[in-house]
């Protein structure tokens, strides 16, 4: 079975399958970087897997996660909230242990 480190929830999956670049085929690449005001940021991309990545397939999305940022996604969950104000993925982590003002990034 594939390791899935993390849910992408329906909502998620529509509004991905919604932005690719290429209709039907999309590849999402996730990964926790080392930034913003509380000192980790996600990054969401759509671009091909890169060498020692995590990788599997949900519905019609190749998705792939850096093999050095699983141990910050394990067990969470990406979700897309829409909207006029606000609208966008979300993630809940189970490792966050508080987010910054602006909600952009997390300590871990």
């Amino acid at each position: 079975m594939e390791r899935r480190p993390i849910e992408i929830t329906p909502k998620a999956r529509d509004e991905i399958n919604r932005l690719a670049p290429v209709p039907g085929v999309a590849q999402l690449r996730l990964a926790v970087t080392r930034g913003g005001c509380a000192g980790w940021e996600y990054r969401i991309e759509f671009a091909a897997a890169q060498p020692g990545d995590v990788e599997w397939q949900d519905g019609e999305i190749r998705i792939a996660v850096d093999r050095a940022s699983v141990a910050r996604l394990e067990g969470a969950v990406l979700d897309y909230q829409g909207g006029l104000s606000g609208a966008g993925f979300r993630f809940r982590n189970p490792h966050a242990r508080g987010t910054c003002g602006c909600g952009t990034s997390f300590e871990a």
